[in-house]
């Protein structure tokens, strides 16, 4: 008897624990965040920036073409990591640079303090479902190989990064944070 309370107990314990960040927090999000989220018909009506528009990797290379530079931000809403900056700076540094901005949430937990921001760029985030994957580091990885155009299932040795610099839809480097002083990433 005291072996099943004492699980009982814990069962309860466990069922009313929410982990934040193992899957895209969406259910998790008031109805209006909800609300702002929606699928991209298309880059170039992707202009009201109070909404968040859901993109798959093969959606954004074929955009990243239309593009002399490019750089893509694949983030973490309130990243509190030394590499993370507050996303004027990506905004500031993309347009002091002539880059097209992406920037790219991986999730929803902690959507306020990206929305909060004022910028001039529209918010994106994985469209998770595309790839029928609810573990945010499965869908964040195939989001990744599939911008860059590699199976799925690739896995890289190391974790490069986050931001992505791409020159005519190619690929030219990938980084943890921005370079100090901006040059041509071409080898």
């Amino acid at each position: 008897m005291k072996k099943t309370i004492t699980l009982f107990v814990f069962g309860m314990l466990v069922s009313s624990c929410s982990i934040q960040g193992l899957t895209n927090d969406y259910k998790k999000l008031t109805t209006e965040q909800q609300s702002s989220i929606v699928a991209l018909s298309s880059f170039d009506n992707a202009t009201d920036l109070d909404k968040i528009y859901k993109i798959n990797g093969s959606q954004l290379r074929e955009e990243l073409k239309k593009h002399p530079k490019a750089l893509v931000y694949v983030l973490t809403n309130g990243c509190t990591s030394e590499y993370c900056k507050p996303l004027y700076v990506y905004e500031n540094f993309a347009k002091e640079n002539n880059y097209k901005l992406f920037l790219v949430m991986n999730g929803y937990v902690n959507l306020r303090v990206s929305t909060d921001e004022i910028l001039n760029v529209p918010l994106y985030s994985i469209d998770n479902e595309y790839y029928d994957k609810k573990i945010r580091s499965t869908y964040i990885h195939y989001f990744q190989n599939d911008m860059l155009d590699r199976d799925l299932k690739h896995k890289d040795k190391e974790y490069l990064g986050s931001l992505f610099f791409f020159e005519n839809g190619n690929l030219v480097s990938i980084s943890r944070e921005l370079p100090e002083k901006q040059q041509s990433f071409i080898k």
